[in-house]
């Protein structure tokens, strides 16, 4: 049977042995062990086909050492007996060098450790996993870890020149790689993997001449095709592990548990997926869902005690859960921005007050001196100094925008004021009169509907995806009130967190009946923000919006009543009318466009501006009678704002302002809002609040709030002219909208981001 191209080459001295200068390089401790023949028991840890292998049949070969190799995937503690007993009747030195060592039981490892104390056998142990946690301790005390790296670019041309030479010389036939960037990105610094890959190109195409030409374009095609064989011993570890786990971090279940199953029908160890595991759920979930790590660790546990094949249901129910988290790298971030801070500020001194004082000399140097105990101050906290006095105020956590981090960010703020800067961001709605035919502005449109008012702010609302209702009903005078339906939801879909930027998508549909006059208007829009924060706090934002759809204006000619049974500035429906008309029904294009800007200075306190320009296309509608009257555009503008006023209770101001044509409509006045929670969440708030409408109304407004269900009622009290000649009494609004918090299946890079963490 003709050996491997890899087995073929694999080097016999230590000047042929290719990579890891840092060990068997002149000069560097393991050579310097080999040459003297100061043999000493080892673990090899390094990614496949650096040269573990071939390091320990070195070894053997150069210290004149029997050498026993066995491979923990078919051997057990018979077969480590039998090296034993070839040991004992060896009077020269005896390496036994074990295969993926870490695949190994505790009790076949604890069969090692006597034969390794006593020197019987000189232990290599080979692994790809980290030895910390696949040796158990006893064996690890008594083994020295060597950590073998992946191999660079220069060193497989090396491997690349040698199996040129090798053709050459041997099969006479001229292999010519006038590129090789898809062999080197093929190997992943594997050499055996590389070899492999050169062999199965080579032998795929017929030569020319004498000459076989290795080409990118060839290589890729080759390997692609052959990609079952090439990968049947799972040399596409790292690949596949890889894809696993930015499927959990993309939020893809269905794509993670494909990648796992792939990994376990390769024979992967599920011990070192359950590993991965355990990593990403601090790395990537972190304090978003910290169950997600009590779950991956009890998997791990889990998986170490039954085994397979029933371990892959746990482990399938494992990474489902984790893809299913919310996601988070605050904790990795924080700590790396730490490690980024020791190594620029160096080994900063210890506050005294922080210092352990076992001695009394230790005492009377002040150590641990004004130290207070957290324990016995109010809320188990009390503000004093834990970070060395040059880097005091420095964050390293910064908790990122979800329900549990968002909790941790409450309470940090709550404990450290300013110190640390954190900023539980509120968002004041800004919106505009909705670019449609609606009667007059009411608080529970304005506060509940901010998408649909003002193009600007769609999506900028925490959450999944919102869906709003509104009805309205006003001047309740003659038979009928004029009637109002609006609904719609919008969602963010893109977000770019290093940009700091949103865009947001929406659907608006408003239906407006017109009393007895049976003008009725129905609306289909959709709606395009890109929102940005200015700074890296994301203290202040600015979004632009632009909105557009279909209208439908039908009017009932037939039934109007209004022109001459309101006679003298009274209504009698007893007098008789003379109109004949008949039903108009028209249809066009309208859009606006707005402006939004947010202020955020306090964690407290947010203020907002807005913008928005209605009727931009200015549309001409054609009447019964064959005239047209133009839509003239709608200017409005408006600002709102939330203050505190004591412990729990906010004020919420807001200013409206609309023009069209010689119309107008100004608004003003407050809202009123106290907020408690029940396990520290914002779980109710409820809140009231009077409006003046000029020359029009009072408006009394009412809400409440059961965590992401809003609901709004607002009253007019019609105080204008109209009231005196129709007897008109006001009319009500009703406002619902729901803010979902997850979606099923979230499209890696359009991954749903709220405003407050762009």
């Amino acid at each position: 049977m003709t050996k491997p191209l890899a087995e073929i080459l694999r080097p016999t001295s230590l000047d042929h042995y290719i990579g890891q200068e840092h060990l068997m390089g002149e000069g560097a401790i393991l050579r310097n062990a080999i040459e003297s023949g100061q043999l000493h028991s080892m673990i090899l840890w390094g990614p496949p086909g650096v040269g573990k292998t071939t390091l320990a049949l070195l070894i053997a070969e150069l210290t004149n050492s029997q050498f026993y190799m066995l491979s923990a995937i078919s051997s057990g503690v018979k077969e480590i007996r039998e090296v034993f007993d070839k040991a004992r009747q060896n009077d020269g030195k005896t390496i036994l060098f074990i295969d993926e060592i870490h695949r190994f039981s505790k009790a076949q490892q604890d069969s090692l450790l006597g034969a390794v104390e006593q020197g019987l056998v000189t232990l290599i142990g080979a692994t790809t996993e980290n030895p910390s946690f696949e040796v158990i301790s006893p064996l690890l005390s008594r083994c020295q870890v060597y950590i073998l790296k992946s191999l660079e670019k220069n060193e497989l041309e090396k491997i690349i020149a040698i199996a040129q030479q090798y053709y050459l010389d041997e099969q006479q036939l001229k292999v010519e790689i006038p590129e090789n960037e898809a062999l080197l990105r093929i190997s992943g610094g594997d050499a055996r993997k590389l070899l492999n890959a050169i062999e199965l190109t080579v032998s795929m195409q017929k030569p020319k001449d004498g000459v076989v030409t290795l080409t990118n374009e060839w290589v890729q095609k080759v390997i692609q095709k052959n990609l079952a064989i090439y990968d049947k011993k799972g040399e596409n570890h790292y690949d596949i592990i890889s894809a696993f786990i930015k499927s959990v971090r993309g939020s893809d279940p269905n794509a993670a548990v494909y990648w796992m199953a792939r990994m376990l029908s390769a024979g992967e160890d599920p011990l070192f997926i359950a590993r991965r595991m355990i990593i990403l759920a601090s790395e990537d979930i972190g304090n978003a869902n910290p169950n997600a790590l009590l779950l991956a660790n009890n998997c791990f546990q889990a998986v170490h005690h039954i085994g397979m094949p029933e371990a892959r249901i746990v482990m399938a129910q494992t990474a489902i859960y984790l893809a299913s988290s919310p996601k988070s790298n605050s904790a990795i971030m924080a700590i790396d921005d730490a490690y980024e801070w020791v190594q620029k500020t160096g080994d900063l001194p210890v506050p005294l007050h922080l210092r352990n004082a076992p001695t009394k000399l230790m005492k009377e140097l002040d150590y641990s001196k004004g130290y207070k105990y957290a324990h016995a101050y109010d809320h188990n906290f009390v503000e004093q100094e834990f970070l060395p006095e040059s880097i005091s105020g420095k964050k390293f956590y910064e908790p990122q925008n979800n329900a549990r981090e968002n909790d941790l960010r409450r309470y940090l703020k709550n404990c450290w004021k300013e110190k640390y800067k954190y900023v539980v961001l509120l968002f004041a709605f800004l919106s505009c009169f909705f670019f449609g035919w609606s009667q007059d502005m009411h608080y529970s449109q304005y506060y509940t509907m901010p998408a649909s008012i003002n193009p600007a702010m769609t999506g900028a609302i925490n959450g999944t995806f919102r869906v709003t209702l509104n009805h309205k009903l006003q001047w309740l005078a003659i038979t009928k009130p004029y009637t109002s339906v609006s609904g719609g939801f919008d969602a963010p879909i893109v977000k770019g967190r290093r940009s700091r930027t949103l865009v947001g998508l929406g659907v608006q549909v408003h239906n407006d009946r017109a009393g007895d006059s049976k003008y009725n208007i129905f609306q289909v829009s959709g709606s395009l923000s890109l929102i940005k924060s200015l700074d890296r706090r994301n203290r202040n934002k600015i979004g632009i919006g632009f909105a557009g759809g279909i209208f439908q204006h039908t009017i009932d000619y037939s039934a109007l009543t209004f022109d001459e049974q309101y006679i003298g500035g009274l209504f009698d429906p007893n007098n008789p009318i003379s109109e004949d008309f008949g039903r108009e029904k028209y249809l066009f294009f309208d859009c606006s466009a707005g402006l939004v800007w947010s202020c955020t200075p306090r964690e407290d306190i947010a203020l907002s501006a807005g913008f928005t320009v209605n009727h931009l296309t200015e549309p001409n509608q054609t009447h019964f009678n064959g005239a047209s009257a133009k839509l003239y555009r709608k200017y409005v503008g408006t600002f709102s704002a939330r203050f505190p006023a004591k412990r729990n209770i906010f004020i919420h101001p807001m200013v409206y302002t609309a023009f069209q044509g010689k119309h107008y409509e100004i608004l003003f006045g407050s809202l009123f809002e106290y907020e408690w929670g029940y396990q520290k969440y914002r779980d109710f708030a409820i809140g009231g609040g009077l409006f003046y409408r000029v020359n029009d109304a009072i408006i009394a407004s009412f809400f409440f709030d059961w965590r992401d269900l809003r609901f709004s009622v607002a009253y007019d009290l019609n105080v204008s002219t109209l009231a005196r000649a129709s007897k008109a009494r006001g009319g009500y609004e009703v406002s619902l909208s729901y803010i979902f918090k997850k979606n099923k299946r979230i499209i890696p890079g359009k991954e749903p981001c709220p405003y407050k963490v762009m």
